[in-house]
């Protein structure tokens, strides 16, 4: 068994599941199973390998508040090593050379960036020499992370804008779908004429449901009037997805089955009954998702697989000429380190292209900085690491699906109950305003404290239509007035006022999209 052992001063006084999220993972990025534990102050990491890994956890930084960091590769030996030294060392050497990549392709380093990353490496060196005193040298380390951080957001702006303009070099306006999640909720319609400016795509959901005859004929009523109301508009459709196996969409009536056989052919029939009801009337498939992540009933690897074949093949057959798509939940797998149930998604996704089923994309899920139903909160360079692995990999479109809380406050109408990362509290830890936060949306909500957030949702966005891999963008979440999947990720808030984040989109799509 391969053990890694951290040093991490006043371990005790940060939230215990800060060390639930540490993982160890491999050359490709993706976790091994681990189990960890947190003895004084020794964070003890066990996986089976016991080969040499990276180090990830989620780490306290000065502007982004707690996110995601992860270490050089390290060798399994008896000697702790210091984790905010080797978490330093890993986040210079990620985002120094990124940004060195984008230069030897002609992007222009902002001064910002340079002095910022100059300053990570300065304090980094001088903890290499403290490494003695333990304090010295966690202190130094932490002035490290926080500098190098700090310069990944105008590294990561500098490429936006200039990979923009190259774009725009080429295209007067991008073909690129950008919409929203429908909601199912009673008040669809009033939120769908509040965000029409800023879309030209409407995601219509159509998972499986409960699927007794009354309920279905409310779900095929509301999926007649959002495709009507899309068509009034001109709006492209994207259809689906069709299952959805995620946690706050899984169908209750499967736990009653546990018969695989009687799940795949509802799913089957379900897909066919949707498809060739809504043919002609959609533009892209999704044919599901979450099915790669760890499901409620224990499918195993092959089941997966075959459910996702036979939902494809189902959806081709009543509809050849329309693209389909499956979607991808959590694309880093964090899930995997404690999980082993949940199938690494690439992998996945590769194994379907392989079958050869007509798949035209992949579509990637990010529901940021929510654990443990979604992806822990990174930075902007991360993000972009991320796209562009998949992208390299699978040399196919892809299409992102995201959201991201717009505050920390409680919200009881979301189903997927997930704790917002942003929230989770460390030594030291000091409040500032957080953008996102600072119009709150009525005096009760303005009694919460103010966190700091990682990277917003705007700047995401911008970032992901910079990336010529995606051709489309869904935001996941319309609206937080009615029953929802995700804390505090609507376009619309619960009193139903339009967030910031709709005018940015409104901009967005004024400047760069059809």
């Amino acid at each position: 068994m391969g053990q890694m052992r951290f040093r991490v001063p006043n371990a005790k006084a940060f939230d215990p599941r800060i060390w639930s999220t540490a993982f160890i993972s491999s050359y490709d990025g993706f976790p091994w199973p681990c189990v960890n534990r947190v003895e004084n102050d020794l964070l003890i990491i066990e996986r089976a390998e016991n080969e040499s890994g990276k180090v990830s956890v989620v780490w306290p930084t000065r502007e982004y508040g707690p996110i995601l960091l992860t270490s050089g590769s390290l060798r399994c030996v008896e000697e702790p090593y210091l984790l905010p030294l080797e978490l330093a060392r890993g986040t210079i050497h990620r985002i120094r050379g990124r940004g060195i990549n984008w230069q030897t392709v002609g992007l222009k380093l902002p001064e910002a960036y340079s002095t910022l990353i100059d300053q990570a490496v300065s304090h980094f060196l001088q903890a290499i020499l403290a490494k003695d005193d333990v304090e010295v040298c966690a202190a130094l380390s932490q002035d490290s992370i926080d500098c190098a951080i700090s310069a990944s957001r105008p590294l990561a702006r500098a490429f936006v804008s200039q990979s923009l303009q190259a774009r725009h070099a080429v295209e007067k306006q991008f073909s690129t779908l950008l919409g929203v999640r429908a909601g199912h909720d009673s008040q669809w319609h009033a939120s769908a004429e509040t965000v029409l400016p800023a879309i030209n795509t409407l995601n219509v959901p159509m998972e499986m449901g409960p699927l007794q005859s009354d309920v279905l004929k409310d779900q095929m009523s509301r999926i007649d009037a959002q495709l009507e109301w899309a068509r009034t508009h001109s709006l492209r459709v994207f259809g689906g997805p069709l299952l959805n196996l995620q946690p706050h969409a899984f169908p209750k009536w499967f736990y009653l089955e546990n018969d695989f056989e009687s799940l795949f052919q509802a799913a089957c029939d379900h897909a066919r009954t949707m498809v060739e009801r809504y043919r002609g009337q959609v533009h892209l498939w999704s044919a599901a998702s979450g099915l790669n992540a760890p499901n409620a009933i224990g499918l195993s690897d092959e089941q997966v697989q075959k459910l996702a074949i036979g939902v494809i093949q189902t959806v081709r057959r009543c509809d050849p000429k329309t693209p389909v798509i499956i979607c991808i939940d959590a694309p880093w797998a964090e899930y995997l380190a404690h999980q082993p149930d949940g199938i690494s998604p690439l992998i996945f996704a590769e194994a379907l292209i392989r079958v050869d089923l007509g798949l035209s994309g992949i579509g990637l899920e990010m529901n940021l900085n929510l654990w443990p139903h979604g992806s822990l909160p990174r930075d902007l360079v991360d993000i972009s690491d991320m796209i562009d692995h998949w992208g390299n990999s699978l040399e196919m479109p892809l299409l992102a699906v995201v959201s991201n809380p717009y505050n920390a406050i409680p919200d009881a109408n979301a189903i997927a109950k997930s704790q917002i990362v942003s929230t989770w509290t460390y030594p030291e830890f000091n409040v500032e305003v957080c953008p996102d936060v600072a119009d709150a949306e009525d005096d009760a909500q303005k009694s919460i404290p103010e966190l700091r957030f990682p990277a917003n949702a705007m700047e995401i966005l911008q970032l992901l239509l910079a990336k010529t891999r995606i051709h489309g963008i869904v935001w996941n979440q319309i609206s937080d007035q009615q029953e929802h999947p995700f804390p505090n990720s609507g376009l619309i808030g619960p009193q139903g006022r339009a967030r910031g984040l709709l005018d940015g989109l409104v901009r967005l799509r004024q400047l760069h999209v059809h």
